[in-house]
């Protein structure tokens, strides 16, 4: 990478910890009167290296918080001058002393405790986070934005993370920096986190002795998906408004406000908040899946998936390959293709999760295919196919249409249960794995997957946690496994989850509601038997689901 002008012009100036060195060599020569000067020393290191560049922008965030132990020197001094007030006041004569005197030695004895405590801890916090910044409120931050925080790596690496990004992407307005993927100002962000962004720009006004005195109060706060406040300080008012500018194109999903505004979005309730992340995950899964169909435009389709009669299994779909497959069925070479969308095809009153194509033998001199749509059926039903015995050419339209994901019109096609239908065609559709996973978008939209891996199940997992997902269906044929996760309404944002648990030759049904967290938490933990039903808030449905088992 091309190194830059700040990064030249900040090399050499003061470097830590030789920065550190000179600022306590000059508190020690001059005591209070060294302040001015390690102030402009600081001033300038800052002008020559703006952002912390040589540094790491984050390591240079955090020790920026020694200037705390200058305050904290200065409080104790403070502090020191107040208790000795404290002092000769007790051991005065009060014989004669007036309300006022009393009131002086109590607010003597109490400031100076106050800012003793004050200085102790701003002192403790600028060492922190200025000599152990793997336990300082930067990379707290970031550890906790990190899907596994206890996980996390050392925190050179997060800082790595947040550096990188800025130096590869960053845009900076003032002290706050906006990557790709992390905001940096007083805390670290991540960009796809953030569901708030308010701008305060007030005046405030006290009064003293000598007037009345005013103060700008110019900040950015930005709010997370885990309901988290962070605050960054302004000097610019057209900096804090372009980077909230900055920051909503973004993330145009996010709620905009001024002022006092973010305190109501804080108020949100539990249900509210499940609520506000559900639409909002909705409208982002909409925009990505915009995005996905304009960059597929007429390319092969990508969304669905043909198995061959061998087990042969491509994703490279096209119109010409459908084609030849079909000629191939009627050729011989090939007994039946399957052709499976990544999400069932829906046409308004019915939905359907696959097509096999199957060629018929000769009809007085004409070949015929038959054509069978699998619907997607409840839970435990037993699924009954539809059929359709044409001619190739018709069969052609039909498949066609299926890759443009248009449903057959099955109005005049059989069930696949009854006379006509191919034997081969209802075991290949029966022959497949007993596990399943269903998965129900918050759109409505619907996917089936008859073989996954345990980081499917997690990433279902975390869709019902974010809204993603309005339910989530896992059945495993091992033990009788079932466990139902269906995400809550306005009125109750918890999900209401349904499982098994085999006991001796029965098998019993139960169900609770949970927060979605916790829902997700089921999901991956109930395959291995980490959660099993039946305890305390469960509730034992057996009997109403074997009434409608028979019904």
């Amino acid at each position: 990478m091309k190194e830059t002008k700040e990064e030249k012009s900040g090399l050499k100036f003061l470097r830590w910890p030789w920065n550190v060195v000179i600022y306590i060599l000059l508190f020690v020569a001059f005591r209070v009167f060294a302040v001015p000067i390690i102030l402009l020393l600081m001033a300038m290191r800052r002008k020559n290296n703006p952002h912390g560049v040589e540094e790491g922008y984050c390591l240079t965030r955090t020790r920026k918080k020694l200037t705390w132990c200058l305050w904290a020197a200065i409080l104790v001094v403070l502090a020191a001058g107040l208790g000795v007030m404290f002092y000769v006041g007790l051991g005065q004569d009060r014989t004669y002393w007036e309300t006022r005197d009393y009131v002086v030695l109590v607010v003597s004895g109490g400031g100076a405790v106050f800012l003793l405590a004050l200085g102790i801890g701003l002192g403790y916090m600028g060492v922190r986070d200025a000599f152990f910044p793997e336990k300082g409120t930067l990379a707290q931050s970031i550890r906790n934005q990190l899907p596994f925080p206890d996980g996390a790596p050392p925190v050179d690496q997060l800082f790595a993370m947040v550096d990188n990004d800025l130096k590869e992407n960053g845009t900076w307005f003032g002290e706050l920096g906006i990557g790709e993927e992390w905001v940096l100002g007083d805390e670290a962000n991540r960009i796809d986190r953030i569901r708030g962004i308010f701008t305060v720009d007030k005046i405030r006004q006290r009064s003293t002795q000598t007037g009345t005195r005013t103060s700008r109060v110019l900040e950015l706060v930005l709010i997370d998906n885990r309901w988290h406040k962070s605050v960054t300080d302004f000097k610019d008012p057209q900096d804090l408004r372009d980077a909230a500018d900055f920051l909503a194109l973004r993330i145009p999903d996010a709620v905009r406000g001024v002022n006092d505004q973010y305190g109501d979005f804080l108020k949100k309730n539990d249900i509210e908040r499940e609520n506000f992340e559900r639409e909002f995950q909705q409208k982002q899964n909409l925009k990505a899946s915009e995005q996905v169909l304009r960059k597929a435009g007429n390319r092969a389709t990508q969304e669905m998936i043909l198995e061959a009669g061998d087990g042969t299994v491509t994703s490279r779909v096209t119109a010409s390959l459908v084609e030849e497959y079909l000629q191939r069925c009627l050729s011989g070479e090939e007994r039946f293709f399957t052709l499976t969308p990544t999400r069932p095809v829906e046409d308004g009153a019915r939905s359907f999760r696959a097509i096999c194509c199957y060629a018929q033998e000769e009809n007085a001199g004409k070949e015929q295919v038959m054509l069978a749509a699998e619907p997607v059926s409840d839970a435990g039903s037993e699924t009954l196919f539809r059929t359709l015995v044409t001619d190739q050419w018709e069969a052609k339209k039909i498949l066609e249409d299926w890759l443009k994901r248009q449903a057959p019109d099955v109005t005049n096609w059989q069930l696949a249960m009854q006379a006509g239908a191919s034997r081969d065609v209802q075991t290949e559709f029966r022959q497949r794995p007993g596990a399943r996973l269903s998965l129900v978008l918050a759109s409505g939209a619907a996917e089936n997957h008859m073989t996954f891996t345990r980081e499917d199940v997690q990433v279902a997992a975390d869709g019902l946690a974010d809204g993603t997902y309005q339910l989530v269906d896992l059945t495993l044929p091992q033990g009788y496994l079932w466990i139902r996760a269906t995400a809550g309404d306005q009125t109750d944002g918890r999900c209401t989850v349904e499982a098994t648990r085999p006991d001796g030759a029965v098998l019993r049904f139960y169900s609770t509601k949970m927060s979605p967290r916790e829902a997700a938490l089921w999901l991956t933990g109930y395959p291995d038997g980490v959660y099993q039903p039946g305890g305390e808030g469960w509730k034992d449905c057996t009997k109403q689901m074997m009434k409608g088992n028979k019904k």
